[in-house]
């Protein structure tokens, strides 16, 4: 069976806005055995349009159990369309079987309506095939936000282990959000190359709708189509420690936003 990438996998990233696809699955497992991994990155935005710049604080644990489950926790702070806020958030990932694992995600905003007030995820995920190498995954997931606005909606995802080693996902985020029953899909697809432990790299494309942004004091966008491009890595310059980097092209209709990102990383 795979071990640790297929079952560290979450129903997304913690802080990611309800919509948002979940980043790219985890690489092969390398020659370092982990029990715990801390991650600190800054990203800066630039967006047009006029609107002011972004720019977002993050660090991320990751700790491996005895029993092999997963604990996840975040803290962000970002300050984005000119307000500032931030979020908290945790996950645990359980091993129902050797085929079969949960993940629980539980996030807490503040800072205004580009952040969501309260958010829960739960997906459950699969391993087929002799080697566990596809798993399947679908989640739901719930958002309470600002001035009444509430998102919920479900995500379906397959992610396939190929022994290069490289791990190709594609799948879909459908959502409906509160007030008008307003509906959207964001279909994505990602490839990872590399193994933790030496260095990976990842790039993520999605592409879809949009139900509702906030972009500044009361002014907010309604039903538009948005696309993204990611790339990000992730290099080992000891055995326990890093750097990682990442690179981002957003636009909709209304504007366009180019984010860098650089962090460092250690595991023990």
């Amino acid at each position: 069976m795979l071990c640790g990438a297929a079952q560290a996998q979450t129903a997304g990233p913690l802080t990611a806005e309800p919509s948002a696809p979940a980043p790219a699955p985890a690489p092969a497992p390398g020659p370092v055995s982990s029990r715990m991994t801390w991650d600190l990155q800054t990203t800066h935005s630039k967006l047009s349009a006029g609107l002011p710049d972004g720019e977002t604080v993050n660090l991320r644990g990751a700790i491996t159990l005895d029993n092999g489950d997963v604990l996840n926790l975040e803290l962000l702070r970002e300050r984005k369309f000119g307000d500032t806020g931030g979020v908290a958030a945790g996950s645990y990932t359980l091993q129902l079987s050797d085929r079969w694992y949960v993940v629980q995600s539980l996030a807490f905003g503040a800072g205004g309506e580009n952040w969501s007030i309260l958010r829960s995820d739960t997906q459950l995920s699969r391993k087929w095939l002799s080697q566990g190498q596809l798993v399947t995954s679908a989640a739901v997931y719930g958002a309470a936000l600002h001035r009444n606005r509430s998102e919920a909606g479900m995500r379906l995802a397959m992610a396939w282990y190929l022994p290069a080693p490289v791990v190709l996902e594609s799948g879909v985020v459908l959502n409906i959000s509160q007030p008008r029953n307003r509906f959207s899909y964001m279909p994505f697809a990602s490839m990872t190359v590399g193994r933790e432990g030496a260095a990976y790299f990842s790039l993520r494309v999605a592409s879809g709708t949009e139900a509702y942004q906030s972009i500044g004091a009361r002014s907010e966008l309604v039903d538009f189509r948005s696309t993204s491009v990611m790339a990000t890595g992730r290099v080992w310059l000891g055995q326990r420690w890093g750097l990682s980097a990442q690179a981002e092209r957003y636009s909709n209709p209304s504007y366009k936003r180019h984010t860098l990102g650089v962090g460092v990383f250690l595991t023990f």
